[in-house]
This record gives structure tokens, sequence and C-alpha cells, in this order.
């Protein structure tokens, strides 16, 4: 197979620009471009060419055995096959510009002194050395979005050129396979790298034999990140009309920042009492103990009622832990005043050295400083909004370089971690005692579970602040998160949505069994009825098929279609009802899809409400034809 020079050269720029070595890939691709543009020729012997063979492999060595020390395993391999591109290059080089072309005896000891014919055999260095270069620029890739597309660029280009003239022959076959492998290999690295995700996690959930206390004392910019890739389902939740979404739910509360870290004052969790709070439930969280140890994340102003006495726990910051709770738990939350941690302590106003000094370079931020506590608080969020934006691809953050000086005067681009931790030490500048919270934004309804979901990959950080006497929540995340995050959602979801909601309903219906005062009695009979209900439904099928059922009722009467769209209406009126945005009185459907439209869209979003309004519509039309009022 013969490679081109230039398709060796765009493979030695891409290695470059994955390995973000662009000042050496450019010398090497323009020496190779330059050796095949030249007419130089190297006369050399074979013992030349077994000594650059020689030379090269000890290249090899000394630059994997190099990292391997100073970075050791598994880090020190993978970086030592990352640069084998340039290793090698001296090679590939000799190969290009000799002469005496490189036979297999050359690469190989064994073959030097051998007498056999197919040590004579050429050996072609192109489409070797182009492999190992596009593997190496793999292994080097960090996470990009233009990776993938530039690296299969490059070996559809490679496979065109291989092709036997005349190339233009069944071109468009050629095409059409070349996006079906294109296609093909973005949904199987996709899967690959959801599928070792949810391996990995469910390896620690199962393997673990740590401290199953939940509560973190401390948290690092960075580890949100780590779990919101996940799609599982850690909460459901049922509000009581009318629905509020997003909603914040707390589990943890961090005072004290010191080197990228959160600390939290390590209080003990006090009983709660089981008497209820005043006023009507508000929150109904369904969710799962490990070994008996839950934290709670519910939203500010609420408090547990009607649950088992001495189950749940609450620590001065309001933070909620299940001791000895049941595998499932099933926790109601009404609104209430917080009676806990109602003043901001000293520690709520402290900031790390320097910071105070960094206020005075944002000028637009220190003149908010002689307003109202109100005035500055929206000075800081206005300013947020204006002039940052959410992004979770964060440069050179692993290299230890991106700290909140950077993210608030150069590149103001973040996730919520760092637009949490920003903004708590901007006000705690400005004079307002704040506070940084950990938790889970609830904001994705689900009519499979006829509730909201709160999953791993909506974990979130934001500030709490304390002004006019309470504290109040303070997100200036960009609300663009929530549609990222939402993007980013695999295509199998629904299926993996399904079969945790049967898996839950499974165990609700085992729990609920074991806890029958007669539970073999109630399967001993529940068999037979469900039984006998199969039976009915299969012979009422078989009837129908018999008599050449077409759709129609017994007698040949015909389906009554506005009946049935009159159900499906029924249907969305109860559903809608329950979020609190039911139909009104003497409301025609259409003024109330109009309503939904200005009111709801927040909790329904704009599919579900173009769904209600063809529904409607259709319904009118049944009813009173294509001009029906």
């Amino acid at each position: 197979m013969t490679t081109p020079a230039w398709l060796q050269a765009a493979a030695l720029l891409l290695w470059g620009f994955a390995s973000g070595q662009q000042a050496v890939a450019a010398l090497l691709a323009v020496a190779r471009l330059l050796a095949a543009a030249s007419d130089v020729r190297l006369t050399l012997s074979d013992r030349d060419l077994n000594r650059a063979v020689d030379l090269s492999a000890l290249a090899v060595m000394l630059t994997g055995a190099g990292f391997l020390l100073v970075q050791g395993l598994p880090q020190g391999l993978l970086a030592g096959t990352g640069w084998l591109p340039a290793a090698l290059f001296p090679l590939l080089l000799v190969d290009a510009l000799s002469a005496t072309p490189l036979r297999l005896r050359h690469l190989a000891l064994t073959l030097r002194r051998s007498t056999h014919p197919q040590a004579d055999r050429l050996a072609n260095l192109g489409a070797p050395y182009l492999a190992m270069t596009l593997l190496a620029a793999s292994v080097l890739a960090r996470p990009s979005p233009w990776f993938f597309w530039a690296l299969a660029s490059v070996l559809v280009l490679w496979l065109y050129g291989a092709r036997p003239a005349p190339r233009t022959h069944a071109l468009a076959a050629f095409v059409f396979a070349a996006l079906a492998a294109i296609a093909a290999a973005h949904g199987v690295g996709t899967g690959l790298q959801r599928a070792q995700l949810a391996l990995q996690e469910w390896g620690i959930d199962a393997l673990s034999d740590s401290d199953p206390d939940p509560y973190h004392s401390q948290t690092r910019i960075g580890d949100l990140g780590r779990v919101k890739r996940s799609e599982r389902i850690l909460w459901r939740v049922e509000q009581a009309p009318p629905a509020v979404a997003p909603l914040l739910l707390r589990n943890g509360v961090f005072s004290r920042y010191a080197n990228g870290a959160w600390l939290a004052r390590r209080d003990s969790f006090t009983p709660l009492p089981p008497a209820p709070a005043s006023g009507p439930a508000w929150l109904t969280l369904h969710g799962q103990s490990r070994k008996g140890i839950a934290i709670v994340p519910v939203p500010i102003g609420a408090e547990p009622v009607g649950n088992d006495p001495g189950m749940l726990r609450r620590n001065a910051y309001g933070i909620i832990r299940a001791e000895a709770a049941p595998p499932l738990l099933d926790v109601v939350v009404a609104r209430a005043p917080v009676s806990v941690s109602t003043h901001p302590e000293a520690a709520d106003l402290s900031l790390p050295p320097g910071f105070a000094e960094l206020l005075q370079r944002l000028p637009a931020l220190a003149a908010l400083a002689p307003g109202s506590a109100q005035e500055r608080l929206t000075g800081v969020q206005d300013w947020f909004a204006g002039h940052f934006r959410y992004t979770l691809f964060l440069g050179d953050e692993q290299r230890g370089g991106r700290d909140l000086e950077r993210f608030l005067l150069t590149d103001r681009a973040g996730h919520c971690e760092y637009f949490a931790s920003a903004t708590v030490l901007l006000l705690r500048a400005l004079g307002i005692p704040a506070r940084y919270v950990t938790g889970y934004s609830m904001q994705e309804y689900s009519r499979l579970e006829a509730a909201f979901v709160v999953r791993q990959r909506h974990a979130h950080a934001w500030a709490e602040a304390f002004v006019d006497g309470r504290w109040v929540e303070v997100d200036t995340t960009p609300a663009t998160w929530l549609t990222v995050e939402e993007d980013a959602a695999p295509f199998w979801r629904p299926l993996s949505d399904l079969i945790a909601f049967a898996w839950r309903r499974f165990a609700e219906w085992r729990r609920d069994v074991a806890a029958s005062a007669l539970p073999v009695a109630t399967l001993a009979l529940g068999a037979p009825l469900a039984a006998l209900l199969a039976w009915l439904v299969l012979r009422r099928a078989r009837q129908r098929r018999q008599s050449g059922g077409d759709g129609s009722e017994a007698g040949g009467a015909p389906v009554d279609l506005a009946s049935e769209q009159m159900l499906s209406f029924r249907a969305l009126e109860q559903e809608f009802a329950l979020l609190g945005l039911g139909r009104r009185l003497g409301e025609p459907p259409r003024a109330w899809v109009a309503r939904l439209g200005r009111e709801g869209r927040a909790v329904l979003g704009a599919l579900r409400l173009t769904a209600a309004g063809e529904l409607i519509e259709a319904l009118y039309r049944e009813r009173y034809g294509p001009r029906g009022e």
C-alpha cells in the first residue's frame, strides 16, 4: 500500500494538536514533505541501514524508559506510546531518502544473516508509520469535540488514496460506506464510554467497603464534575401543585475555602421530632439508603414531616440524614420556617489570602460596595449574567493552571462549581455573609414516573447569602447548563428509565408483600386471578381474529374516533391538573393551551406543549370540521 507523504504530514499535524506539541509536529511534517519533494538520495549500505534501525529501536526504548521513570505506570506507558512518532521519525526519513530500500532483514536481527527469500522482501514503512501516528494521537488526545472528526477525515483520505485507479469508480458507494463506518464508529465509541462509566459506578457501589456515611465534610472544585455524566436516577420527587421547577435540593453546606477545596463544620446530627410541621405536604421524595444511611436532599425552608420517629436527623445547616433507614426511603416534606442556623457565623465572611485585593481588579463589582445588601447581591448576579458563559471544557485545568482568579479575569467560562465558589467569595468581599452549597437541581418531569426525577448528572452547586435577616439562594450559573446536560443524554436513556421504573415498582411490591400479614395467602390468591385474567384477554383477542376483526366492534359498528380523542384529552387534563396547571371552569381548550404556553412552559417544556396543542386541534377538527371554532 502506497502512503503519500502529504497524508503522513497531515497525520503528524493531527498528532501535534492532540498532544499540544504543535511546533514539533509542524517541523516533522515540513521535513516529511521536503524529503518527498527533493531529489536527494542517500547511498546507504546494508550496514548503514542496520545501524539506523538499531538507533531507532534504542530511541524508542529510551523514550519509553524515561516516561516510565518520571510518570510511572500507567501514565508513563501511555506517554511513551504517544511519543513514538517523534522517536521513529528519523527512520521514516531514512526510508524516504535512501537509494537502497529497507528490507525485512534490516528490521529484524534474526533475519540479517538469513538466506531465506522472505528476508529480502521490501519493508514499506509508510502505512505502519501512519497507523502508529494516528494511534499516538488518540492516546494523547484530550476530550475535544473536533478530534474524532479530524481523525476520521484522515482515515477516509487514507482509504481513498489506497483505492486502485481509477479512484472515481464507484465513488458514491465509497462515500456511503465511509459515512456509515464513521457513524458506526461514533456510536460504538460513545457506547463504550458510557458502558465504562456505568460499570465503574456499579463496581464502586458493589465492591466498596468504605465508610457508608454519605455526608462529606469537604468538596473540591471538580468533584461534582466526576459524577455528572451518570444518568442514574437517585430520587423521585412528587410535588404538590403548583409545580416549581427547577428546584434546588441541598445535601451539603460549606463555609471555609482553601486551595480550591470547601470545608464544612463537622456538626453532629440531632433527631428530628416526629410532630408534623404547619402546612400541607409539599414534596414526597422516594429514594434508597446505603447500608441504612442516606442524605435526604431537601430545599431551603423545608422540613420533613410524618416520618418514622428517630430515623431522620438534622445538623445546624439544615442538612437531613436518615439513619437505620429501610432500603426504600419515602420522605414527606412540608414548607416550614428554618429554625436552625438562622444567623451567619464568622466563617461566612472569611476570605482566602489575596482575594480581597482581587475585588479591586474588578471595578464593576468594587463600585457596588456603598449600596445596600440587596443592591450588592443584585449587582453581582447581573455581572455574572452579562459577562460569563457555561462550559464543561476547561482547557488545561488538569495541569493545575486554572484557578478562580483566571476564571474571573481571563476565561469567564466554567461550570457550576466555579460560579458558586466565585459568587460566595465575591459576596463576602462585599460584606455579605455567604455559603457554598451542593445538591441537585430538580428540573426533569417524567410522565412515566408521574413525578420529577433527580439524576446523578443533576448534581449542582450554588451559593446562599444572608440578606435582610434570612438566607436566600443565589445561583449565578447560566441557565444554559440545563440544556448542555440534557443534550449529553444518551439515546438509550428511555429504555434505561423504563427498566429503572419497573425495578422500583418491583422493589415496592416486594416490600409491601413482605410487610403484609398474610403474604403467602396474598400470592396464592393473586396468582390464579392473574392467570384467569390473562386467559380472558387471550380468548377475547382470539375471538376478534376469528371474526375478521379490523378495528370494528361486534356487529360491525365502527370505533368512535372522537371518543378515543376525548379520552386522551381527559387524560391530559388529569395529568396537567396534578402539576397545578389544570383547565379552569368554563375555559375553552384552545384558551387553556395558550395559557399553558405562558405559565407552564418551565414545567412542561416546548415538546409537551406542542403535543398537547396538536391533540386539542385534532379534537376540534373531529367535532367541528376543518374550520370549526
